[in-house]
């Protein structure tokens, strides 16, 4: 077995815990104390009536101060959710007024492009036509005051135009009414939608891009059939209708940017192939020569009339769904407003139901600490020792250094000493006893044995490693250093512990006598903690291997010690040895090694009779219980 590494474990004189008493008490030898808690500057007992009000009342301003601020937060937010739903039924009408400008505008577009078609037709007027298309507009245009003035305009030319006959060029002239009345409906309509600081702000600018761009496009399409069909279609005509179309696809192309921002996708499609088709007419109308209004030249140019119609529909189309998406989004932010201001009336509401019920739940909580304050402390007074124990326990496992630095969270790096001394010792024949012995009476008398060793090396010192199976290992020089002592200390520790066992047997076996073999080796080693869930301390180097081969090259009762132990026990002196001669030890090859014999002129004893192996003869049971 390789030996190379072992966990110290130091006897039990040589440590203490911090702060804490080897000694744990039980709970009849603990006076009962009185639990106090600090208030301020007040300590209190909450088993004390006054403790109890004093506890309360703490606990009223603690929970009740930041109840009070919530209820203020919450009525807070309340006004700012009022604020919020006030803004968003305003918003919701200023929607309302936007999309029926909207619809007004796009409503005397409509009439200008019959009152066009009509005057195209012949020379014979459709009265009935063009009074049903003034009846179907008439009452939306009552309804905007800013446009009155012009109202009368508009009126004087409908009369006209079904009164006067033959007039067609007149007439054309006469449409400018439409873009006037327009042009004061787009202004309003931008007006509310620079006032508009919602989230809807987009839709209602492409909305009203969209509006600009279809008004634009339609005096276009007047202006060319005017010329078409009228008179001639000189550079000044053309001119005018590159400025409306270069007007309406400039306010196209602000819609399509809108749209896509908001992601409607069906929509840009749809729109930018009304963009493709005016950017190649208006190459078309720039390139085209003058021409003259003859029946040749107007059935010429008639399928563009047609197409241009067709498009401007489709704006149409397009612009009746953005009138119901934003008319949705305005009653959806109505709706959540409501929502929102719904849900802070009902916080609001349970908050200040809250104070009641928490005000009961304090006096429950103050009568049920009193209540518990007993067993609170004497579990205090169990847990204290239960930790008493505990850190009894831990010191152990580890050394003092090593479990200072444990407990301060810090680091505990490998150290290495230059000369430290190793024991090692295993019971002679320890297999044949354990197959002819039953588990327990292994066990017993291994705690014997290590019960005796464990009193022995209390009076020098030595850590004890560790023990595994039958093999018992104590160090000397670490974990603190003691100079050239290590091994004096460890030889001492080797004639005692072979003293003790002078004339021993095996407990359940009298008749057998109990041997052990030693070996010691000195020389450098590291030490370190290795584990985080079980640290354990643990021994690193070529001189724990040297020493577990003394041992185990060893011979009954005797002491197997290296060239290096005998060099350190020659200079401290008194120290008798016999030459074994060279030994092969394994890995290293031929050594020169000794016996420890004894000890020249008094020998240090811890009693005038020392502990013998049968002083600790219980069984298991009786040792457990009593440790």
């Amino acid at each position: 077995m390789d030996r190379g590494s072992y966990s110290a474990m130091p006897p039990p004189h040589t440590l203490k815990v911090e702060n804490c008493s080897s000694h744990c008490t039980t709970p009849s030898e603990r006076q009962d104390n009185v639990v106090s808690v600090k208030v301020g500057f007040i300590h209190i007992n909450p088993a004390s009536k006054r403790g109890r009000r004093i506890f309360l009342l703490q606990m009223l301003i603690v929970c009740f101060v930041p109840h009070v601020a919530l209820v203020i937060q919450n009525c807070s937010n309340m006004a700012q959710l009022s604020q919020t739903l006030d803004s968003s039924l305003y918003l919701d009408t200023e929607v309302n007024t936007i999309l029926l400008m909207g619809d007004l505008i796009v409503s005397l577009q409509d009439e200008r492009q019959i009152i066009s078609e009509y005057l195209l037709k012949s020379s014979v007027f459709d009265v009935s036509a063009l009074q049903e298309a003034f009846t179907t507009f008439a009452d939306q245009l009552t309804s905007v005051p800013d446009i009155q003035d012009h109202l009368m305009t508009l009126y004087h030319f409908r009369e006209d135009l079904i009164n006067i006959k033959n007039l067609k060029a007149e007439a054309f002239k006469r449409t400018r009414v439409y873009e006037e009345i327009n042009t004061l409906l787009l202004i309003n309509v931008a007006r509310n939608v620079k006032s508009t600081t919602s989230s809807l702000w987009r839709q209602l600018s492409a909305c009203a891009d969209l509006l600009r761009s279809r008004e634009e496009l339609s005096l276009a399409l007047t202006s060319h059939s005017y010329y078409i069909h009228i008179e001639e279609l000189d550079p000044i005509a053309i001119s005018n209708i590159q400025t409306h179309l270069d007007s309406g696809r400039d306010s196209l192309r602000s819609t399509i940017q809108y749209l896509e921002t908001e992601k409607n996708v069906k929509q840009v499609d749809e729109l930018n192939e009304v963009l493709i088709f005016f950017e190649e007419l208006k190459k078309s109308i720039v390139n085209q020569p003058r021409i003259e209004p003859t029946a040749a030249n107007i059935s010429r140019y008639l399928y563009t009339d047609v197409d241009w119609y067709a498009y401007l529909d489709k704006m149409r189309v397009v612009q009746k769904d953005l009138w119901v998406i934003v008319g949705s989004s305005g009653r959806q932010v109505v709706w959540v407003a409501r929502r929102t201001l719904a849900i802070g009336v009902a916080i609001l509401a349970l908050v200040l139901l809250a104070s009641p019920v928490m005000l009961l739940l304090l006096r429950h909580i103050a009568y049920t600490i009193q209540t518990f304050t007993h067993s609170i402390e004497q579990s205090t007074q169990k847990l204290i020792a239960e930790k008493q124990k505990s850190d009894l326990l831990l010191s152990r496992m580890l050394p003092l250094p090593v479990l200072r630095r444990l407990r301060a969270q810090r680091a505990v790096p490998a150290e290495a000493f230059d000369a430290v001394t190793i024991f090692f010792s295993d019971i002679v024949g320890f297999t044949n006893i354990s197959a002819s012995s039953t588990p327990m009476e292994v066990i017993n008398m291994l705690n014997m044995l290590y019960r005796l060793f464990d009193e022995k090396i209390t009076h020098y010192d030595v850590y004890k490693v560790e023990t595994i199976g039958d093999a018992y290992m104590v160090v000397s020089g670490l974990p603190q250093r003691n100079g050239n002592r290590h091994a004096s200390e460890i030889a001492d520790m080797s004639l005692s512990l072979l003293r003790s066992l002078e004339g021993a047997c095996v407990p359940h076996r009298p008749g057998a006598p109990l041997m052990i073999r030693a070996g010691v080796n000195t020389g450098p080693c590291v030490a370190g903690v290795v584990g985080t869930t079980m640290p354990r301390y643990c021994l690193f180097g070529d001189t724990i291997n040297t020493a577990s081969r003394m041992e185990s090259t060893g011979e009954a009762m005797k002491i197997h010690i290296s060239y290096t132990t005998k060099l350190a026990l020659d200079e401290i002196g008194n120290y008798e040895f016999e030459t074994r001669g060279p030994v092969n030890i394994a890995g290293k090859g031929y050594m020169e090694t000794y016996w420890l014999v004894g000890k020249v002129g008094e020998f240090r004893s811890e009693s005038p009779r020392g502990p013998q192996l049968q002083d600790y003869h219980n069984n298991l049971m009786e040792l457990l219980i009593r440790t």
